[in-house]
């Protein structure tokens, strides 16, 4: 949930909601984007990206079902790499994990299998008969 602000009183009197909102949001978002990097550095120094990092739900391991044979094997070396330089307390070289971090922020392998479902789903719940959107939590 949001925090709603009415009126702050500042050196300077007293600052709309909306313009204390606007700039806690940027400071939320400045924050998100660094924590973000510095999570897809980590990721990167032992050459594993994001999406090697779901929860294998029912949904995750369809997604993983339909990837290409190549991506399927190319997941499984990055978390056994990833493994074996965790074991020996070593990162890949600067140069290799600047790569990773491109190709992680620029491709996703899992998200689009994973939207094809939910909105699979979404349409099958919602057709006539259903028992509703499975992703609708509100009573």
């Amino acid at each position: 949930s949001h925090c709603h602000l009415v009126g702050v009183q500042g050196d300077r009197g007293s600052v709309s909601g909306l313009a204390t909102m606007g700039f806690l949001e940027k400071i939320n978002l400045s924050f998100a984007r660094m924590i973000t990097g510095d999570v897809y550095r980590r990721l990167a120094q032992v050459g594993l990206r994001y999406e090697d990092l779901y929860i294998e739900t029912a949904d995750v391991q369809l997604a993983l079902s339909r990837l290409p044979k190549e991506a399927l094997i190319a997941r499984e070396q990055r978390l056994k790499r990833a493994m074996d330089l965790s074991m020996k307390h070593k990162f890949l070289p600067d140069d290799i994990v600047q790569l990773h971090i491109e190709q992680s922020a620029s491709r996703s392998y899992l998200t689009p299998h994973l939207e094809a479902i939910k909105a699979a789903k979404q349409e099958k719940f919602l057709s006539p008969g259903s028992i509703g959107n499975p992703y609708d939590w509100s009573p």
